[in-house]
């Protein structure tokens, strides 16, 4: 035998990953012809295939795939959504995640489908619109469920367990997109009075969520952009939930950090929640890929580690303790960095 086989054998299954880009299409080729939607009910192949105008053999191909992966159940013959599936991937209720997963997609589909190869070789295009008032306010809408399926409310109970939480009377929420953090931080204390601060065209779809959980007379708007119109002042803790990742060149960001400074009462607390990369911008795997995209079409939304504190010591905070946080509902796309300033 004039040549010996290989000794050495791959530590994970790269055989795999072409194949992780299909699981996907399955599951976003379901939520996009609704069929979660048609299977509250147990249906055979053919008739839900009549239902969403499919090929019958396709349709059941499809939906083998999506029983296989847990998405659905199958019993003679007849197929309905699981427990999960039932929750939160059909497009009804107040859970259901439908439309926020193919928002993400849509974000994701410059970089898709070989579009990657010509972005590394031509470099980012010259321009992409990322800022009109009608992207934020439609950006919001769509994580309106995303958001009230435990994010919110993690987010309000880590918020309770501070020490001077009870103390607190008025609160900020920075970039509060639907306004359900803040909503859910306020409803989690007695009396506690929040604003929420947004974009225009954004602070509308906050009203919708304040008056559709009846806050009105303790959740309120501010309209404007929060890196050049004023705060208000008077605030016992800010809270900044992965929004200054779209003010994050140097010295935006220490602007922002000087204005909440202002805003805080002493003993005050500026709150932050955002994703950071080690030094060599190699690490957390799924926070980097959450950001590729982007990335490669010329925004760059991440922050190295360190960034944030340092920013927040140089706007006068006496102190900076800072936390990862591994909840997947708080930190959906990688690790989160959990930062907590204080003004003396």
């Amino acid at each position: 035998m004039k040549k010996l086989m290989p000794t050495y054998f791959p530590e994970q299954n790269y055989h795999k990953l072409p194949y992780l880009a299909v699981r996907w299409e399955a599951v976003k080729t379901a939520l996009q012809l609704g069929i979660f939607d048609h299977l509250l009910e147990p249906k055979n192949a053919s008739d839900l295939a009549a239902l969403i105008e499919g090929d019958p053999k396709n349709t059941e191909y499809l939906l083998n795939a999506l029983t296989a992966l847990g998405y659905l159940h199958k019993k003679d013959g007849c197929f309905c959504n699981s427990e999960q599936t039932e929750r939160f991937l059909t497009s009804r209720g107040e859970t259901g995640l439908a439309e926020h997963l193919l928002t993400c997609d849509q974000w994701n589909e410059p970089v898709l489908n070989g579009q990657m190869l010509n972005l590394i070789r031509e470099g980012a295009p010259a321009t992409r619109d990322m800022v009109s008032e009608q992207v934020w306010a439609d950006s919001a809408r769509k994580s309106i469920n995303s958001i009230r399926c435990g994010r919110a409310q993690k987010i309000a109970r880590l918020l309770s367990t501070f020490p001077d939480f009870d103390r607190w009377q008025k609160v900020l929420d920075l970039g509060a997109g639907p306004g359900l953090i803040g909503i859910a931080v306020a409803a989690a204390h007695v009396s506690l009075q929040c604003h929420l601060f947004d974009r225009p065209t954004v602070v509308n779809v906050a009203q919708d969520m304040i008056e559709e959980y009846g806050m009105e007379d303790r959740v309120k708007t501010i309209s404007g952009d929060y890196s050049v119109d004023p705060l208000g002042e008077g605030y016992d803790a800010i809270i900044a939930s992965y929004t200054l990742n779209f003010y994050n060149e140097a010295k935006k960001l220490a602007l922002i950090m000087e204005k909440c400074f202002a805003a805080l009462n002493s003993g005050g607390c500026l709150i932050i929640f955002s994703g950071g990369l080690s030094a060599e911008k190699t690490q957390p795997a799924d926070l980097i890929v959450s950001w590729l995209s982007s990335s490669l079409m010329g925004q760059e939304f991440s922050f190295e580690e360190n960034v944030l504190p340092r920013a927040m010591l140089s706007a006068g905070f006496a102190s900076v303790r800072t936390k990862a946080l591994n909840d997947q509902l708080i930190a959906p796309y990688g690790m989160a960095e959990f930062h907590v300033a204080r003004k003396l």
